[in-house]
């Protein structure tokens, strides 16, 4: 069974539980946890197996003299890295390793996991003086396709942190790109000082999986300051990092919101996961960022999120709401079970499910822009009747920036709604939409029907959750969170393929079309590489249908394939019949039509008024 308390501050009796538990994993080298959780999410036991060449270090290793072997290992993570190449896995022995400073990962394809059977722990709850910015784990922008497997990640600025050139400064880095490809599996990841899992501008495709997070904030708890829920400490926190996956997590204990993909994060997928007393929020699909994060050449009104979808997760005793949508467009909230939201401070003014204003700092009025075409169906919102008994909540305000002609709005039009139940033991649910325009204050059910003319098939029944929060009630058959183990079909699909260009420092746009209509989009951001380089894309939530897809990229030609059908699954490109499907190649073009791709070409192209001329067009 699950903790299901009303949300409150951690107890002397549970900090002892985790002197306990830690104790526990000193003694053994096996991974145990503060917390019960159910099959399904958290960590998986240590059974995968290591690599006949890896690289060994243990805490009774020595650097001197060490050669990496299991039976002369090194005693440092940090050195083992130093004599790593690309492909290399770092195989850590039971017991603690306190580096001092963070765990760098400066190589693409690198493997840091515990041995099989055993459990390695990385602590960096006490640091060197001036490393109190350093990681548990820090992957800087080129160690792409990376994996941290079955370890355990104890404190740091952040437990783990994907690493952007950002902010580096474009004279040195005129490409912008991040650690990308990395996944996190099986591990423990705990009392980080500030956020647990960082995720920075253009770090793409991180997948973090089957792992316990917990504990953020821990720097901010002494704090005279300090508010529960408002320490800007997350569990994950994505800024503008494209493809997130996030599954079958246990994450418990944050100090403010447990989840969310913002910055203009395109194609974020959060399932099957277990989120317990987060004192923010459980998922925000958006939320509020700085405007200098976004790339403005994707996404010029500056969207917090993009085509996120949030499935199958089970949320229980939030501060604030279990999902808030903040400037997202086109976002899929589906089959989760919300419990206990809302509990305290700022909450009062929100919901379980609720559409945010992202204020942007406070000074981006032209931006901040309102969530656009939700789809939001087969949840179940359960809340005692000591709580707010309000549903949803459509904020609108003109306080943000103090001008009555700078009005912000949580939503454009309506929500798409259907099958929800809620519930409210002696209460009657109520839907409130604060826009001037479409005002409605505290309504029943059967008024939000009418105002949003949508949320058809909800209705308000006690879903009589069993211990396991699995509906008992047959009305709500097929709602809410199914189980951690459930595989939801998707009514959406991906499209998948490779395109080869020059020039891989400048960013390719993969559009699918109807008509003059952009239906979905995806970049495949600039990275370092050879002239020529070859680069998959994804292009998630893809509604059945005949589509035109467009590949370009300044000074290429582009690659537009017509009557692309997406049918009942995903549809990958690299398995087509014809070659130049499977790999789309952008070359620069034989412009002048001598049979070569030479200089003349190239003096063609760079006149302005030829850009992107002679596109290539192929009917499938």
């Amino acid at each position: 069974m699950f903790m299901n308390k009303v949300l409150k501050k951690p107890s002397k009796t549970l900090a002892f539980v985790f002197i306990a538990a830690a104790a526990l994993v000193l003694l053994s080298g096996v991974y145990s946890s503060a917390f019960a959780a159910p099959a399904g999410v958290g960590p998986r036991p240590n059974n995968y197996d290591d690599p006949p060449n890896g690289i060994y270090v243990s805490p009774d290793g020595n650097d001197v003299g060490a050669t990496g072997s299991i039976d002369r290992p090194y005693k440092s993570i940090n050195t083992a890295l130093s004599n790593a190449n690309p492909g290399d896995t770092i195989i850590l022995r039971s017991g603690i390793y306190r580096e001092m400073q963070n765990v760098r990962i400066n190589v693409p394809n690198i493997t840091i996991k515990s041995r099989k059977g055993e459990w390695g722990i990385i602590d960096l709850t006490v640091y060197n003086p001036g490393n109190d910015q350093h990681s548990g784990v820090y992957y800087r922008p080129d160690a792409s396709g990376c994996k941290l497997q079955s370890v355990e990640v104890r404190g740091g600025f952040y437990a783990v942190c994907m690493e952007t050139t950002w902010e580096w400064g474009i004279q040195w880095y005129p490409t912008r790109y991040g650690a990308s490809d990395i996944i996190i599996e099986d591990c423990i990841l705990r009392d980080s000082r500030n956020d647990t899992v960082k995720v920075k501008p253009n770090c793409n495709n991180i997948t973090i999986r089957y792992n316990e997070i917990f504990d953020s904030g821990r720097e901010h708890l002494g704090s005279p300051s300090f508010v529960w829920g408002e320490c800007n400490a997350e569990g994950i926190d994505n800024v503008n990092g494209h493809n997130m996956v996030v599954q079958n997590n246990y994450i418990h204990d944050i100090c403010s919101t447990a989840i969310y993909a913002k910055g203009g994060a395109m194609d974020a997928l959060i399932e099957n996961n277990l989120i317990e007393r987060a004192y923010a929020a459980g998922v925000m699909v958006g939320f509020d960022t700085s405007p200098q994060y976004f790339n403005t050449d994707t996404n010029p009104l500056y969207y917090e999120n993009f085509r996120g979808i949030v499935r199958n997760n089970l949320i229980i005793d939030m501060g604030w709401e279990g999902i808030g949508l903040y400037a997202a467009k086109d976002a899929q909230v589906y089959n989760n079970t919300i419990v206990n939201a809302c509990t305290y401070g700022v909450s009062k003014y929100h919901s379980p499910i609720y559409f945010g204003i992202a204020t942007q700092d406070w000074s981006n009025p032209t931006g901040c822009p309102p969530s656009i075409n939700p789809h939001i169906h087969h949840n179940i919102v359960s809340q005692p009747s000591t709580y707010n008994n309000r549903m949803i909540d459509i904020r609108y305000s003109t306080e943000v920036y103090r001008d009555p002609d700078v009005p912000l709005a949580g939503l454009s039009g309506m929500p798409t709604m259907h099958d929800n139940c809620y519930y409210v033991p002696g209460r009657s649910a109520t839907f409130t939409d604060n826009r001037p325009g479409s005002f409605l204050q505290s309504a029943s059910l059967a008024a939000w029907k009418a105002h949003t003319n949508s949320d058809n098939g909800s209705f308000e029944a006690n879903p009589a959750l069993n211990a396991n929060y699995l509906p008992t009630n047959p009305l709500c058959t097929g709602m809410g969170f199914l189980g951690f183990s459930t595989t939801l079909v998707d009514d959406v699909f991906d499209v998948k393929g490779s395109v080869l260009s020059y020039n891989p420092q400048n960013r390719t746009l993969v559009q699918l079309m109807q008509g003059n209509v952009e239906k979905k989009r995806t970049e495949i951001p600039g990275a370092p590489g050879p002239i020529q380089l070859k680069q998959d894309f994804t292009i998630k939530g893809v509604e059945p249908g005949t589509y035109t897809l467009v590949v370009s990229k300044d000074l290429h030609v582009s690659f537009t394939i017509n009557n692309l059908e997406v049918g009942d699954k995903d549809l990958d490109l690299t398995e087509h019949v014809n070659a130049a499907v499977r790999c789309i190649t952008l070359p620069y073009g034989d412009l002048n039509g001598d049979g070569e791709i030479n200089q003349a070409d190239l003096n063609i192209l760079w006149q302005p008024a030829n850009y992107n001329k002679g596109p290539i067009v192929i009917d499938n």
